[in-house]
């Protein structure tokens, strides 16, 4: 049985808008990272930032005026139904690991913190991790809910023209079914 479900299916942007926005976080982000890499003479780090959010809200406004976007209900199989319930799970506990992880701040650094001694070796890797797990558990929990899209379970990308699905490695059981309604269509 089948269950339906709104997707939205995009199109992939060219390789060259990509390849831009790789030059400009380059070529604007590494002045910033490193002062002695900076291109102009005494230069203030704001004027790198500003190219920086310039060139990637351009590369932002290129691919949504280029990615063509199709609306539609789509069937979804029970093996694509669990592989998005997993991925939304996985996702969850990722955004339920990022406060849990900061509140080991509490009852272990804090306290020694407060103290005139130095931090023992425990809290420091405390708040080392504390500094780092929450990030660590966000970009996963963005990047699981991403792959969590239904357009992205189900493998479809829009066509160039924004007017048919393509799909990369389709299930046997789509083809045959896709195959059988093409049959029925050019016999009605």
């Amino acid at each position: 049985m089948t269950f339906t479900a709104s997707a939205r299916f995009r199109s992939r942007p060219p390789a060259w808008l990509q390849t831009a926005v790789a030059v400009v976080v380059v070529a604007a982000g590494l002045p910033v990272a490193y002062p002695q890499a900076r291109y102009l003479d005494d230069p203030d780090p704001e004027l790198y930032l500003l190219i920086l959010g310039a060139g990637l809200f351009a590369a932002w406004l290129a691919h949504n005026l280029m990615v063509k976007i199709i609306d539609d209900p789509w069937g979804f199989c029970p093996a694509c139904r669990a592989r998005r319930a997993g991925l939304v799970r996985a996702a969850t506990a990722c955004f339920v690991l990022v406060p849990v992880s900061c509140a080991l701040y509490l009852p272990v650094v804090l306290p020694e913190q407060l103290g005139d001694e130095e931090l023992s070796t425990l809290a420091e890797t405390i708040r080392w991790a504390v500094v780092v797990a929450p990030g660590v558990f966000g970009i996963a929990g963005v990047a699981l809910s991403a792959y969590a899209r239904w357009a992205v379970v189900a493998g479809g990308v829009a066509g160039r023209h924004g007017t048919v699905v393509e799909f990369r490695r389709p299930a046997p059981q789509f083809s045959q079914q896709m195959t059988d309604q093409a049959r029925l269509a050019e016999r009605g």
